[in-house]
C-alpha cells in the first residue's frame, strides 16, 4: 500500500481528477470527497465529485453536497479517485469505467477493502474523514471553515456523534482541531441526528413496532418495507439512524435492519457492541467493519431473515 507522503505527491502532481461517492452516500463519503474536493481546488486543481445515487437532503444545509453530480464524462478527467468506498461496486453504475481506467485511487477506512485501484490507501480509523484530514495536513493545504465542517460531518456521522465504539483518541483530537478551525458540531448534530420530517417520525414508529428478536433476544431485526415508506409519505434515505435505536435496547448485542429496495431484494445493516458482523456481512459478499458492515441478499423475505440470524448466531460471543 502506497504511504501518506506518496499519496500526497501523486494528488498533487494530478491536474484534473474526479472524485466517487459510494452509492447511497453517508456523511463521511460525502464529507470525505467534498473536503478532498474542496482543498485539491485550492491548489488550482480541476475536480468535481461524482454519485451514482441521488444525494439526500439532509445534506444540504451545507452547500457543497448540492454540488455533487451523477453523469460523467470519463474522458474530461485524468485521475479517478474513489472515496470511502470499501470494494468497487460500491461506485455503482460508474464501476465498469472505473475499472477501465489506467489513473485509480482508492482512499478508504474499512477493513474489508480488497485494494481495487492501481493506487491504495486503505487505514482503518473510525471515519475516512481521518484518513483525509492527515492527507490534507500532509499535502500542506489549510484547513479551512468548509473544509473542517465537511470533515467534521463525516466524523460525527461515521462515530453516531462520538458514541460508538470505534472513536478513539485520535478520532477526538482531529475533532478538536477541526474545531478550532471553525466547524459547528452543534449545525452538523442537530441535521444529523435530532432534525427529521414528519413522515420519517411515522416510519420510524411504524418499524420499531415490528422489531423481531432472535437467539435469546440478542439480536433484534427491523425491517424497513417499500410498502411502509409509500404509506408514511417518507423517502427511503430516510432511515438513517434506525438501527441505532435497535442498538439501544439493553439485552442485543447484534443488531440488523433489513430494507427492501426491490422485489426479493434487501440491504442489510449491521451493527455490534462485540461480535465480527464484518464477517455475518462477508458471508452474503458485504463487509465493513467489525461492529458496523452491511451487505445485499436476494430472495423471499422470511428466508432472508433465517439466513441473517443463522449467519448472526456464528458470531455471537458465548
Amino acid at each position: 500500500m502506497i504511504s501518506l507522503r506518496e499519496l500526497s505527491d501523486k494528488l498533487k502532481s494530478e491536474r484534473t481528477l474526479a472524485l466517487f461517492c459510494h452509492i447511497r452516500p453517508d456523511g463521511d463519503s460525502i464529507g470525505s470527497a467534498l473536503a478532498l474536493s474542496l482543498a485539491l481546488k485550492n491548489l488550482g486543481k480541476r475536480v468535481d465529485v461524482f454519485c451514482d445515487d441521488q444525494i439526500p437532503s439532509r445534506f444540504f444545509f451545507l452547500n457543497e453536497p448540492k454540488n455533487i453530480k451523477n453523469t460523467i464524462d470519463f474522458s474530461e478527467y485524468s485521475a479517478f479517485v474513489a472515496i470511502d468506498c470499501g470494494d468497487i461496486n460500491r461506485l455503482g453504475s460508474f464501476a465498469h469505467e472505473f475499472s477501465k481506467c489506467k489513473n485509480t485511487y482508492n482512499i478508504d477506512h474499512h477493513i474489508s477493502n480488497d485494494k481495487y485501484a492501481k493506487v491504495n490507501y486503505v487505514v482503518d480509523n473510525a471515519s475516512n474523514c481521518e484518513n483525509i484530514y492527515a492527507l490534507l495536513i500532509e499535502m500542506g493545504v489549510e484547513i479551512t471553515q468548509d473544509i473542517a465542517n465537511h470533515l467534521m460531518l463525516g466524523i460525527m456521522t461515521d462515530t453516531g456523534g462520538f458514541k460508538h465504539k470505534n472513536v478513539t483518541a485520535q478520532t477526538l483530537a482531529v475533532a478538536s482541531q477541526l474545531k478550532e478551525k471553525g466547524a459547528d458540531i452543534n449545525s452538523i448534530y442537530y441535521h444529523m441526528f435530532t432534525a427529521q420530517t414528519k413522515a420519517r417520525a411515522k416510519l420510524f414508529g411504524v418499524v420499531m413496532s415490528k422489531i423481531r428478536y432472535f437467539h435469546d433476544d440478542r439480536l433484534a431485526v427491523a425491517t424497513v418495507t417499500k410498502e411502509d415508506i409509500e404509506k408514511c409519505g417518507a423517502k427511503p434515505d430516510e432511515t438513517e439512524g434506525f438501527i441505532d435505536f435497535i442498538m439501544g435496547i439493553d439485552c442485543i448485542e447484534v443488531g440488523a435492519c433489513i430494507m427492501e429496495i426491490g422485489k426479493d431484494k434487501y440491504k442489510i445493516s449491521f451493527r455490534s457492541k462485540g461480535a465480527n458482523v464484518n464477517a455475518v456481512a462477508g458471508t452474503f459478499g458485504g463487509g465493513g467493519h467489525i461492529l458496523a458492515s452491511g451487505c445485499q441478499i436476494q430472495g423471499e423475505y422470511e428466508e432472508v431473515v433465517d439466513k441473517v440470524a443463522f449467519a448472526v448466531k456464528r458470531e455471537l460471543i458465548d
